[in-house]
C-alpha cells in the first residue's frame, strides 16, 4: 500500500526539531488541577440546601429556591426591576408559542363519546363544584378593598404588582 516514511496526502506533521519529545505534554501551563469552570460553581452553590423557618417549621431549600421565592416576593410589594427580572426568567424557561423554533407542535383531541357517555362524565366531573355565589375569592375581595383606598396588606401587595405589571407590560 503506502511507504510508512512518507506521510499522505493533507496535513503534515511538524519537522522533527519542532516536535514534542516522548512523554512531554504540549499543555504544560494548561489548566491546573481542581480548578472549576463558573458554570458548575454556580450549579454547586444555587443546589446547596439551607435550612430556614417556613410557618414556625425548618425546611430545607436549595439557594436558587431562596432567592426566586424573594424575587418573587419583592414583585409582589411593587419593585419594578423584580418584576422585570421574574418577566425575563420565565421567557427564557418556557418561551411562548411564536418563539419556539420550527412553530411545530401537535393537536391533542378528544376521543369520540356517546352522546349519553358525555353527560354522565360532565355530570360526575360537575358533582362536586361550587355554585359561583357561594365561595369568596379572598385575593380579589382584598384586591378591590385595596382599589377603594380600604388598608389591606395583602390586597395593597396584589394592587402594586398590578400596577407594576401594568406598567412594566405597557407599550411605550
Amino acid at each position: 500500500m503506502g511507504d510508512p516514511l512518507k506521510p499522505g496526502p493533507g496535513r503534515k506533521p511538524p519537522p522533527a526539531e519542532h516536535q514534542f519529545l516522548k512523554g512531554t505534554s504540549g499543555n504544560k501551563k494548561g489548566r491546573p488541577k481542581g480548578s472549576v469552570d463558573l458554570k458548575k460553581l454556580t450549579r454547586k452553590v444555587a443546589q446547596k440546601k439551607h435550612a430556614v423557618i417556613v410557618d414556625g417549621k425548618i425546611v430545607r431549600k436549595t439557594l436558587l429556591q431562596l432567592v426566586i421565592e424573594s424575587m418573587v416576593r419583592q414583585a409582589a410589594i411593587g419593585a419594578s426591576s423584580m418584576v422585570a427580572l421574574n418577566a425575563e426568567i420565565r421567557a427564557k424557561v418556557s418561551p411562548t408559542a411564536d418563539k419556539l423554533e420550527g412553530g411545530l407542535g401537535f393537536l391533542l383531541a378528544p376521543a369520540e363519546v356517546s352522546m349519553e357517555e358525555f353527560i354522565a362524565e360532565e355530570e360526575a366531573r360537575n358533582a362536586n363544584a361550587r355554585e359561583p355565589g357561594t365561595y369568596v375569592d379572598h385575593k380579589a375581595a382584598e384586591f378591590m378593598k385595596a382599589a377603594k383606598g380600604v388598608h389591606s396588606p395583602l390586597g395593597e401587595a396584589l394592587l402594586a404588582f398590578h400596577k407594576r405589571w401594568v406598567a412594566v407590560r405597557a407599550p411605550g
